[in-house]
């Protein structure tokens, strides 16, 4: 990144450590274990369009006003962390964590970080590995190891995706600024770490790959191409030293809105401006907002994650977001669970034999919600719902109405249906209280959403 808040730089390059992976005498938890580990952990759902809260997590940022917090803790809001610093080989190797990176006054030890990168992953926090590019990258052969053994871009980019499995990410960021220049092998790489993250991967709905540029920085301008952008999620801009609209259009003029956020900082960006822009949504809506070094400041990094939510513009799902849902009974059949509810496909349905029963989300950032929708289910109309109510909470035991409903039905099956109320208090529990179907003892529902505007 631009901002340097390294107390000491240590020598260690991205392509030194590039063999490490494949040391198993090297790794602290052993392959088999870490698969299950990870394993254990159901990946969550891509935010919406409009909702990437990204932060940066930094462990040689010094924090402001506030001790050194670990990543559980370092933010209430964001929904994409990035765990930045070093590369990604020091958590994959025991060798390269021990030289000092990724370490401060709270990590101490490999375990401490993995531990914590699956308790955001349980959260339904999506967790990113950084990846430097490197001035190495221009040459004809650029992927190499500390001995000299040469990979060509295909071997580098499996390599990659083994070392994010072995960790247990959600994908990763690139951080280019490092002096590479435009080339055939940096392209090719580029693209083959597409197959394996982002958009146009076989793990499109799971895998984000994205990367934080800035105009002046090279290789960074070539990636508003879309012969390269095509396989990003979105584009971060760090140039945060330049006007927020003027970096944001820079990108959005050839990628989109959609494809766009700009980056923040606490040393360059007041709280002001950061939060005016999250609030700013234009249409089609912005990709969402980043911080970097986002634990320097637990305040104002907060403050500019919910301002994202307080704009106007495009509707942004709240359970998408991150959070977790239950219901009142848990007699569903096989494949029909309450998690269907949320899993945004119509080809699946959450089902009760209750005529009357509550669902509840329970979101990881307070939102406030100003319409929700309701989709029928694939068979059987007796089992829509009738009569509801939706309440909000922010301790999931004092409830508020927001919108009570009597009399609907649903024409045909998988027709989703939206209703809207007024609403300005963000809450971070939503409850669906059906107290009636429209005859029988069994109630379903294929999806529901909580919607921002």
């Amino acid at each position: 990144m631009k901002i340097q808040y390294y107390a000491f730089l240590i020598s260690v390059t991205l392509m030194g450590a590039l063999n490490s992976c494949t040391k198993k005498e090297n790794q602290v938890i052993p392959l088999a274990l870490q698969d299950r580990l990870t394993a254990d952990v159901v990946a969550a759902a891509l935010p919406a369009t409009g909702q990437n809260r990204v932060a940066y997590y930094a462990f040689d940022a010094t924090p402001v006003n506030q001790g050194i917090l670990p990543l559980t803790t370092f933010t209430d809001k964001a929904n994409i962390v990035v765990v930045f610093e070093g590369t990604l080989w020091e958590l994959a190797d025991t060798v390269h964590y021990n030289t000092g990176w990724m370490q401060n006054a709270y990590y101490k030890n490999k375990k401490q970080v993995l531990d914590d990168i699956q308790t955001l992953r349980s959260r339904g926090i999506k967790v990113l590995m950084n990846v430097d590019d490197a001035a190495s990258w221009s040459t004809a052969t650029p992927f190499t190891t500390y001995n000299g053994t040469a990979y060509n871009y295909v071997q580098f980019a499996s390599f990659i995706n083994t070392c994010v499995n072995t960790v247990g990410f959600d994908g990763i960021s690139l951080d280019v600024e490092h002096g590479a220049t435009d080339n055939t092998n940096y392209r090719n790489l580029i693209k083959e770490l597409g197959k394996y993250f982002g958009p146009l991967s076989s793990a499109s709905d799971s895998k984000i790959y994205t990367g934080a540029f800035y105009s002046g920085g090279a290789p960074g301008p070539i990636f508003r191409e879309t012969a390269l952008s095509q396989y990003l999620n979105f584009v971060m801009d760090m140039a945060y030293f330049s006007d927020n609209m003027t970096r944001f259009n820079y990108w959005a003029a050839t990628l989109g809105n959609s494809k766009v956020m700009d980056g923040m900082s606490y040393q360059y960006n007041s709280q002001s401006s950061a939060v005016s822009h999250a609030q700013w949504h234009p249409s089609p809506d912005k990709a969402g907002i980043m911080v970097f070094a986002a634990n320097v400041n637990k305040a104002y990094t907060d403050a500019i994650f919910d301002a994202l939510g307080t704009g106007t513009g495009g509707s942004a799902d709240i359970t998408d977001n991150g959070g977790s849902i239950l219901s009142q009974y848990t007699d569903w059949p096989a494949g029909e669970d309450i998690a269907k509810l949320i899993d945004n496909s119509t080809s699946t349905k959450y089902l009760t034999s209750h005529s009357a029963a509550w669902v509840q989300f329970h979101a990881n950032s307070a939102a406030v919600a100003k319409s929700y929708t309701i989709t029928s289910a694939n068979d059987v109309p007796n089992r829509d719902p009738r009569n509801w109510t939706l309440q909000g909470s922010n301790n999931g035991t004092s409830w508020t109405t927001l919108d009570t409903r009597t009399g609907q039905s649903f024409a045909s099956r998988f027709l989703k249906k939206t209703y809207t109320f007024t609403n300005s208090t963000a809450y971070s529990y939503y409850r669906l209280n059906v107290t009636a179907v429209q005859s029988g003892s069994v109630m379903q529902m294929s999806e529901w959403e909580l919607l921002t505007n």
